[in-house]
């Protein structure tokens, strides 16, 4: 994802290390070391019931987003947001130290279950590493929803020190900008929607800044799971507006982010379906440059 910035940020060999001794002993852990460690903050960042045991991290999350045509208790887009959040805490866990990383998502893989559970049910997430090494980590975080599966999420990050991310990115730097006093996610603009074809296209014309809240702390950028979340709605409206569906799998490169202030345009085009199945391969760009492809597999019901 950020092999062509100064200084390669090439993966190493990765090298597990489970949950520090000194957080795995303890049931309950502090969202402010937590917080200290990592690089989002609320209202992105919207776990609670935190707490940590046999090198899992374990978590509880609810939809904030209002109910669409996508069937079960959360939207995938927002289970993944929560899902990669709970990933890079327990990545941040298993750190020797408290220094403050940024955990970059660069793949994610979405496995999902269709889960009969009222919509805004409580979401427990149990994560676990796969492997940690200075600038990578794996992280397998399972969801279940009324004691029932609800997805498996496997993400891949990036990790940059907060001063190497400080030193990329000081161009993008917004210092007065502040997600205090935000409850949860704003929404982003409607923009404008047309067909050309087979490709369903929205545009908005420019993100705001407070569509980044939380993500990251000065450094405002659109996080991956809100850009898929808009692919996947585009995609569901084009199979019709009425049509329930929920998502079965999903596969996502991220290959830059998407600024405040900038231009996004989402695209969709359906290459195949199969009885109720139906594939879409999906690019998202901002300001003309792409930023992101998932390959999304929706399943009407």
């Amino acid at each position: 994802m950020f092999d062509h910035f100064p200084g390669g940020f090439m993966l190493t060999s990765p090298v597990y290390r489970a949950i520090a001794p000194e957080t795995a002993l303890s049931r309950h852990l502090s969202t402010d070391r937590l917080l200290a460690r990592i690089c989002v903050r609320p209202p992105y960042f919207a776990l609670s019931d935190l707490s940590a045991e046999a090198g899992r991290l374990n978590a509880t999350a609810r939809a904030e987003l209002p109910r669409s045509q996508e069937l079960g208790p959360i939207q995938g887009a927002e289970l993944s947001r929560h899902a990669a959040i709970a990933g890079l805490c327990a990545a941040a866990l298993a750190q020797a130290d408290d220094q403050r990383r940024y955990y970059l998502a660069q793949k994610a893989q979405y496995t999902g279950f269709l889960n009969d559970a009222p919509y805004g049910s409580v979401i427990t997430l149990q994560a676990e590493l796969l492997n940690l090494s200075k600038r990578e980590a794996t992280a397998r975080i399972e969801a279940f929803a009324g004691g029932k599966p609800l997805a498996v999420v496997e993400v891949e990050y990036t990790i940059l020190t907060d001063s190497a991310f400080s030193r990329l990115f000081r161009s993008r730097a917004r210092p007065e900008f502040s997600a205090e006093g935000l409850g949860r996610m704003p929404a982003l603009p409607d923009g404008t929607i047309q067909r050309d074809g087979p490709r369903w296209i929205r545009r908005i014309g420019e993100v705001p800044v407070q569509a980044c809240a939380g993500h990251f702390d000065r450094y405002p950028a659109m996080p991956v799971a809100i850009l898929m979340g808009q692919l996947s709605q585009l995609a569901g409206l084009s199979l019709g507006g009425d049509q329930a569906f929920f998502i079965p799998h999903a596969e996502v490169v991220a290959h830059d982010f998407c600024w405040a202030g900038e231009s996004a345009t989402f695209e969709v085009e359906e290459t195949s379906a199969q009885a109720a199945n139906h594939v879409f391969a999906c690019q998202a760009e901002a300001a003309g440059r792409t930023v992101g492809q998932m390959q999304l597999t929706l399943s009407r019901r």
